[in-house]
């Protein structure tokens, strides 16, 4: 089994330079598993006659290799780069991993060989997605790309710095568990935010989707603001997206539940509230899609903000922070009642974090299920209504505020029927 491990952490990547340096390769698919083997065999049996002279040896071959790979590449074919040289030289390293991996009883390989098998796969996968990659950090501007830095640097150094608990009086704090849900919903924004890039000029649609998944709140005003410069055309549309953007909070906020709630009972009640604002929303594009009206030049031309900044991680975090101590003060103080209180402050802010940190406070305290399922609703439903507050912020005008207030009455009266039905026993 080593053996056969050692050699496929090494051939995989080959395979992939194999396929890509076809026309004038120096290491392929054996090459590079022999090497990584070589690695295995040379761990192994220094380990196995206590004798370090036989991995030094290997060493010093892969160390020659690897170095005439290098020569070959710089003054031979005078080529640029030393990606091949260098995932040659992790090959080496990944079959010392197996040939040192030592099995528990039962076990066909030991946490070894899955970190080997795994960094092969993620070299794999860097090497093969070269051309995705390159455009990736083509479409990256100058800014960005230093945001981008500041958080990494950011994650990298807090990451073992922050503590699990931090103990606030009688309160248990989860600190790291809120520094885990900020840098997951920052990936999401990420994500978000390179598809509402590339797809912005295929309708004003897009953005309701994906910046709903990052903040609705923040969506939704920007497409006011967006209505307002485009002097108030498609006023249907724009409310249309403002659907949309509930329903990406809603998706958004199932993901929180089904990360923390391990029982998912949570998840499982929560599912009718998604249901209501993706049938209602469908029933209004489609009545939407019946009207001709249709704007004279592309409606989506924002500009958008660099998800990587570190001030929205930040405000997130604060706020996150604020609404679970405001509830577990709530809940210590006023038990149920509190957090349905703090459910309603803090849905009027981010209805994400009165989710993720009800869901939080259940698996504390699992008795308390029935106030934190009405505290993630009636987030939910505030959160809806609230966009008539963003809307009329941004214009005062009626026309807009009217359809929106609408909508959202509709939606918000279903979810609170639910909700009703819920608290009668019926679900």
């Amino acid at each position: 089994m080593k053996a056969l491990i050692g050699f496929v952490v090494g051939a995989l990547i080959g395979l992939e330079r194999q396929k890509k340096l076809e026309a004038s390769r120096t290491a392929g698919v054996r090459s590079f598993g022999l090497h990584s083997l070589l690695g295995t065999m040379t761990a192994y049996m220094s380990e196995l006659i206590s004798n370090p002279v036989i991995l030094v040896y290997g060493i010093v071959i892969s160390t020659i290799l690897v170095a005439t790979q290098v020569y070959y590449k710089l003054f031979r074919t005078m080529g640029k780069g030393l990606t091949t040289p260098l995932v040659f030289s992790i090959s080496f390293v990944l079959g010392v991993l197996v040939g040192f991996d030592t099995p528990s009883p039962g076990q066909l390989f030991g946490m070894l060989s899955v970190f080997a098998m795994a960094v092969s796969f993620l070299v794999f996968l860097i090497l093969g997605f070269k051309e995705e990659l390159a455009h990736a950090v083509e479409v990256i501007t100058r800014d960005e790309m230093i945001s981008a830095v500041e958080l990494g640097v950011v994650i990298l150094f807090a990451w073992p710095l922050v503590p699990q608990i931090i103990q606030i009086g009688i309160i248990e704090f989860p600190a790291f568990q809120i520094y885990v849900l900020i840098v997951i919903l920052l990936t999401i924004k990420f994500a978000n935010y390179l598809l509402v890039k590339k797809y912005r000029d295929r309708g004003i649609y897009f953005f309701g989707i994906f910046g709903g998944l990052a903040s609705s709140e923040a969506a939704v005003s920007s497409l006011t603001d967006f209505y307002v410069r485009e002097e108030r055309r498609g006023a249907g549309k724009i409310a249309v997206s403002v659907n949309l953007a509930n329903i990406a909070m809603s998706l958004r906020n199932g993901f929180l539940l089904l990360i923390i709630d391990r029982t998912f009972w949570l998840f499982r009640l929560y599912i009718g509230v998604m249901a209501i604002l993706i049938i209602m929303s469908m029933i209004r594009m489609f009545q939407e899609n019946r009207d001709h009206e249709q704007p004279s030049k592309a409606l989506y031309d924002l500009k958008l903000v660099s998800p990587f900044e570190l001030g929205p991680a930040l405000r997130f975090g604060a706020i996150f922070s604020g609404v679970y101590l405001i509830q577990l003060l709530f809940t210590q103080t006023y038990s149920g009642t509190g957090l349905i209180v703090a459910a309603i402050i803090g849905g009027l802010v981010s209805a994400g974090a009165v989710v993720a940190s009800s869901a939080t406070v259940f698996m504390l305290n699992p008795a308390l299920y029935p106030e934190a399922a009405m505290a993630i609703i009636i987030a939910t439903i505030i959160s809806v209504l609230n966009k008539m507050i963003y809307v009329y912020l941004g214009d005062r005008q009626t026309r807009l505020v009217r359809i929106v207030a609408r909508d959202s009455i509709i939606i918000a009266s279903f979810i609170l029927m639910y909700l009703v039905l819920f608290m009668l026993g019926f679900i």
